[in-house]
C-alpha cells in the first residue's frame, strides 16, 4: 500500500516547485525523475505534478472539518496553481517511523510554498500551521492525529475509523452505539494501539475505565471501504463488540481474557 498526500500550492511548474524545495530545506531533499530523495535519512519517496484541480477547494472543505481549518486556508486552497502529490513507495515497508518520514517530507513541501495537506489515504486535511504543530511533536499521538479520521459513519449506523493502514495498524469498527459513544471508545482504542503497541488477537477485550462496558476484538470483513479503495486498510480491521462484564476479569484498557 501507498500513503498518498496532496499538496497545493502557488508553483507555476514543477521546476519552480523544485527549486523553492532546494532553497527553503538547504538542499536537504532533492528530487531526480519522479524520485524525493531526503539524503540526511536516507528516506525516497515519489513526487508527482499536476495543473489546478477545480474540484481541490470542495475535497479540503470535507475533509478539512477534521481540523477545523481556517477560511483564510481554504481559501488559499481555492488560488492554488499547482497540485504536488506525494506517495511512500509502494515497496516500502509501512511503518510509525515510515509515516513520520512522509509527513516531514510533506512539511518541506509546505515550506516550499504548499498551503495545506490532504492525507488522501485517510480523507482528512490541515491548513499548513497545524501540520507544522503537530509533527513538532516527537510523540506518535502526533501521527494518529494526522494520518486516522474517526467517527465516519456507515450506511447501517455503524462507526468506524480510516487511515491506521498509513502507520501499518489495523483500523476499528463498533455498532450499536450512540454516535458519540463510538467516537468516544474509537478514539481511545486507535490512539492506545499507535501510543502503546499492544499485541492484540481476536478475543482479547479492551475497556474505558473500570465501570465502562467492555469490548472484546473480532475481525471485519467486508470492511466498509467500497466505494473508496484509497481507504482499504490491507493490514484488516477490528470489530469492538460489547460483552457482558465479568467479575475479575476486567484490567485497564486491555485484557488477553
Amino acid at each position: 500500500m501507498q500513503t498518498i498526500l496532496c499538496i497545493p500550492g502557488p508553483w507555476a511548474n514543477q521546476t519552480e516547485l523544485i527549486t523553492a524545495l532546494v532553497q527553503a530545506r538547504k538542499g536537504e531533499y532533492l528530487f531526480a525523475g519522479s524520485i524525493l530523495a531526503h539524503f540526511p535519512a536516507d528516506t525516497h519517496f515519489l513526487l508527482e505534478f499536476y495543473d489546478a484541480d477545480p474540484e481541490l477547494p470542495t475535497a479540503f472543505q470535507r475533509a478539512g472539518l477534521f481540523s477545523a481549518m481556517s477560511e483564510e486556508a481554504l481559501a488559499a486552497v481555492a488560488n492554488h496553481r499547482t497540485v504536488a502529490y506525494l506517495l511512500t513507495r509502494p515497496d516500502q515497508p509501512v511503518s510509525i517511523a515510515g509515516a513520520r518520514a512522509v509527513a516531514q517530507a510533506a512539511a518541506a513541501l509546505l515550506d516550499a510554498g504548499g498551503v495545506a495537506v490532504k492525507v488522501e489515504t485517510a480523507g482528512k486535511a490541515f491548513e499548513a500551521a497545524k501540520w507544522h504543530e503537530l509533527l513538532a511533536s516527537k510523540g506518535n499521538e502526533s501521527l494518529w492525529e494526522l494520518f486516522v479520521a474517526v467517527a465516519i459513519k456507515a450506511a447501517d449506523g455503524a462507526c468506524f475509523t480510516c487511515g491506521m493502514h498509513n502507520l501499518g495498524l489495523k483500523d476499528a469498527l463498533v455498532r450499536n452505539l450512540p454516535t458519540a459513544d463510538a467516537i468516544q471508545v474509537l478514539r481511545e482504542f486507535t490512539y492506545f494501539a499507535v501510543t502503546e503497541h499492544p499485541e492484540l488477537a481476536v478475543g482479547h477485550t479492551f475497556s474505558l475505565a473500570a465501570e465502562a462496558p467492555i469490548y472484546h476484538l473480532a475481525e471485519v470483513t467486508p470492511q466498509p471501504y467500497a466505494d473508496h479503495p484509497d481507504f482499504k486498510n490491507p493490514f484488516g480491521m477490528w470489530e469492538l463488540r460489547a460483552k457482558q462484564p465479568q467479575q475479575g476479569a476486567w484490567n485497564k484498557w486491555f485484557s488477553k481474557n
